[in-house]
């Protein structure tokens, strides 16, 4: 698809089409978060929850897929006793209650049996393992909209905050605690907050423009990430514009954003929530 983007090799479902993560990253040109799995029968991936806590969708072309999945909060369930999650949610060693000692209070995980031709959907925060019971190929997408970036915020606060407490004995003979923080969050998550400031500036650019400019129909015509806007329509690009508001209020407001050099950011914070606002008390008049 990245080789020969004239061929139209597929066509991400509607419901699915509402997807930042990968709209942000086709704008800086970096990389993406589409992916072709091949696995042959009997392979896995080990127990784990979806990068930045995004949703996921998982196309199966051919082969067979046993998903094990768990809600978002059982995985406390699941950790031993010194807070790491297991590699295999199957091993027997999770039953040994001196390892795991809240095992027991885990429900049973979610199993399903994911045929060729079918598409499952996984929620964000939801640890999953899957194994492939059939030679197996799938198109698989990881994907941020209106609906999670809360959950996508919450945890980068999260993954911070655990940077900050493992280089804790460092912070006052640094000077540059609070940015080695950020460098070792970026290092580990793929992201840190300037770089999610800029993903919010391009998503709700994004959405203005629309607003704004409305969509020629060339580009309504494409298989792109303003052609799926417009088909989504008006208010759900004002629907976008209002949860970005409210997550980049309380990025503004947070101690460890607003230690960092934010003169470097264009626009300013303010001003882009003030132009957001008023692009949106534009659209509903």
């Amino acid at each position: 698809s990245r080789a020969f983007p004239e061929q139209d090799v597929y066509t991400t479902p509607v419901y699915f089409s509402s997807d930042w993560l990968n709209e942000y990253w086709d704008a800086v040109a970096v990389d993406d978060f589409r992916f072709v799995y091949m696995g042959p029968k009997g392979s896995w991936t080990p127990f784990h929850a979806d990068v930045f806590r995004s949703y996921s969708w998982s196309a199966n072309v051919c082969g067979r897929k046993k998903w094990l999945l768990y809600p978002a909060g059982q995985e406390e369930f699941l950790k031993d006793c010194h807070g790491n999650l297991p590699f295999d949610v199957t091993a027997p060693d999770l039953r040994d209650k001196r390892i795991y000692p809240r095992y027991s209070q885990s429900q049973p995980p979610l199993e399903i049996i994911q045929e060729a031709g079918e598409i499952i959907f996984v929620p964000s925060g939801w640890h999953h393992q899957v194994y492939n019971l059939e030679d197996t190929i799938s198109i698989n997408h990881n994907w941020v909209n209106g609906c999670n970036v809360a959950v996508m915020w919450c945890f980068l606060q999260d993954e911070l905050a655990a940077v900050q407490r493992e280089i804790s004995q460092w912070k006052d003979p640094m000077d540059d605690w609070h940015l080695q923080c950020q460098l070792i969050m970026k290092s580990c998550t793929g992201i840190d907050y300037k770089e999610f400031y800029n993903f919010l500036k391009v998503i709700a650019e994004n959405r203005i423009s629309i607003l704004e400019k409305g969509l020629d129909e060339e580009s309504s015509s494409q298989n792109n990430s303003k052609a799926a806007i417009s088909t989504l329509g008006m208010l759900h690009a004002v629907f976008d514009l209002k949860r970005t508001v409210k997550v980049l209020s309380s990025l503004s407001a947070n101690e460890d954003f607003r230690k960092l050099d934010l003169n470097s950011l264009s626009p300013s914070p303010e001003a882009l929530l003030q132009h957001l606002e008023a692009a949106i008390d534009t659209a509903l008049l």
